[in-house]
């Protein structure tokens, strides 16, 4: 991952998905869920044509929370040893750690950031998790 996140990889982790845009607060299916890796924002739909250029990431939600595909985020960054759930038949990463409703510590792997119980062998609950060794600039 080299000694500094992109730009885009604090833009994923900070901005809002699932709200209204600004822009088109009056149009339908107005929620962001993309992410546009170039300018480091989040958009909707109706803002996709004038980042048609750009390189965008599509945000998902599963359970109130937010996910990416696994497929489409190995391509610009190192995805290892953080566990992917099955969903809707793609392989997804939540993007942050998720609460915990209990702390029990028995056999096995536990995240290395915030001791969430993972499957073998991974080490890492979430793409936030896995890069929080790394300080924002």
């Amino acid at each position: 991952m080299g000694n500094r996140k992109p730009a885009w990889l604090e833009a994923l982790y900070v901005q809002q998905f699932f709200t209204s845009c600004s822009t088109h607060e009056n149009s339908k299916k107005n929620e962001k869920n993309v992410l546009c890796l170039d300018c480091c924002i989040s958009i909707c739909p109706h803002c996709w044509h004038a980042h048609r250029f750009h390189r965008l990431l599509q945000v998902r939600r599963y359970v109130y929370h937010d996910v990416v595909r696994l497929e489409d985020l190995e391509n610009l960054i190192d995805c290892s040893n953080i566990q992917a759930y099955t969903i809707n038949s793609a392989k997804v990463l939540f993007i942050k750690k998720r609460p915990q409703n209990r702390q029990f510590k028995g056999a096995g792997n536990y995240c290395t950031s915030c001791d969430r119980s993972l499957q073998e062998p991974f080490i890492h609950c979430s793409l936030g998790c896995k890069v929080i060794q790394f300080q924002f600039p």
